[in-house]
C-alpha cells in the first residue's frame, strides 16, 4: 500500500514539473488576452495557462483534450486549497530544501537524463541557476503541500470522512472526491463553454 502511495506522489511530482513549466512559459509567452476558463474557489484557470501547459507538454506522447488538462489543473488547485485550509501547507523554505535535494539527485543521473533536463531549461529561456533558485522551490512547495495533505488524510479519519473517503485513502481517491464535491457544491465553476468537466 505504501509503495503504491509513493508511486502516486512521484507521479504528482512529475505532473507538478509540467505545472512548473506553465508558470515559467506564461511569463514569457506572446501576449494573449487572458480569458478565465474555470473558477476554482478564489483561483482561476485561464486560456493562457492552458495554452502554456499544452506547449510545454507537447513533447509528451499523451494526447489529452483541453478539458482533461483543465481537470488536472482544477484538481491540483483544489488539493492545494485544502492543504492550506487544514494547515498542512509546506513553506517556501521547505520547497527550497526539496529543490536542492532533487538537484543533487539529478547530478547523479546518467548523462542522457541530465541532457534532457538541460534542454527543458533552455526551452524555458532561463539559466540552470534561475531554474533551481527562482522557479522550482515554489513547485516543490506545492508538491510537499499535497504530500502533507495526503499524509494527513491517511491518519485523520475525521478529515477523510468529511470528504466521504472510506478506509485509508489513496492520493487518487482524495483527488477524485475533492473534484466531485467541488463540482457539485459550486466551488468549481466552468466559465467557458468549450470546457467540459464531469
Amino acid at each position: 500500500m505504501m509503495k503504491k502511495y509513493k508511486k502516486m506522489l512521484l507521479a504528482l511530482g512529475i505532473l507538478l514539473t509540467g505545472a512548473l513549466t506553465v508558470g515559467v512559459i506564461s511569463s514569457s509567452a506572446t501576449k494573449t488576452e487572458d480569458k478565465v476558463l474555470v473558477q476554482v474557489g478564489s483561483d482561476e484557470i485561464t486560456n493562457v495557462e492552458l495554452l502554456t501547459f499544452k506547449k510545454m507538454n507537447s513533447f509528451s506522447s499523451t494526447d489529452l483534450s483541453d478539458s482533461e488538462i483543465v481537470e488536472y489543473m482544477v484538481k491540483e488547485k483544489l488539493v492545494l486549497q485544502l492543504a492550506k485550509q487544514v494547515g498542512v501547507s509546506a513553506t517556501l523554505e521547505e520547497g527550497k530544501m526539496e529543490a536542492q535535494k532533487h538537484r543533487e539527485i539529478l547530478d547523479q543521473q546518467p548523462k542522457e537524463v541530465q541532457d534532457t533536463h538541460k534542454k527543458i531549461v533552455k526551452a524555458m529561456g532561463i539559466t540552470e541557476e534561475e531554474y533551481w533558485e527562482d522557479y522550482t522551490p515554489s513547485q516543490y512547495q506545492d508538491l510537499l503541500s499535497m504530500q502533507n495533505l495526503f499524509d494527513k488524510m491517511q491518519t485523520d479519519k475525521d478529515l477523510a470522512q468529511k470528504y466521504a473517503i472510506d478506509a485509508i485513502p489513496s492520493a487518487n481517491q482524495v483527488l477524485e472526491q475533492l473534484y466531485k464535491m467541488s463540482l457539485s457544491n459550486g466551488t468549481v465553476k466552468v466559465k467557458d463553454d468549450a470546457i467540459r468537466l464531469d
